[in-house]
């Protein structure tokens, strides 16, 4: 996979991501894209370039967003460490694999911004409702990212 394809796949999904309406309705949360970035670069990638990928991810996010900056990227890197040592056992064609590993990439970054800005009954609802809507929306990104790598690939 190219880096300019990845760059490109990186910037534009932080970019609909920041474009996207908060949800009154779940406390003012948005819809998070780049964790299921994270959690393809993390399944299809080797080691140091899953990484690097997940921290320019986590960089990306904490531009756009109100997260001090760095937690995120520092977060995002962490779960790529854990998902690419993991990746003889973790089967990336399965749904539920892609969906716990977006989960927990949605986990891990809010409870890192937790840690810095405090925790509260409010925040762990949106941590909780924010990791639930990563787990769903991983695996839908995830295989309209493998579609345009195979794309990429057969052009």
């Amino acid at each position: 996979m190219s880096a300019l394809l990845l760059a490109v796949g990186i910037v534009v999904m932080a970019a609909v991501q920041a474009c996207l309406p908060s949800l009154s309705w779940l406390g003012g949360l948005r819809v998070e894209f780049l964790p299921a970035v994270v959690v393809f670069v993390s399944l299809t990638l080797r080691r140091r370039p899953a990484i690097f990928c997940a921290i320019a991810a986590g960089l990306m996010q904490d531009s756009l967003s109100t997260a001090p900056f760095g937690i995120t990227a520092l977060a995002f890197g962490a779960v790529a460490i854990l998902i690419t040592s993991m990746r003889d056992v973790l089967d990336r064609e399965l749904p539920w694999v892609i969906m716990g590993a977006g989960a927990l990439t949605a986990a891990v970054s809010s409870l890192a911004a937790c840690c810095l800005a405090g925790f509260s009954m409010g925040a762990l609802a949106k941590l909780l409702a924010l990791t639930m809507m990563s787990a769903i929306v991983a695996p839908i990104l995830f295989f309209a990212m493998e579609y345009v790598r195979l794309q990429a690939k057969h052009a």
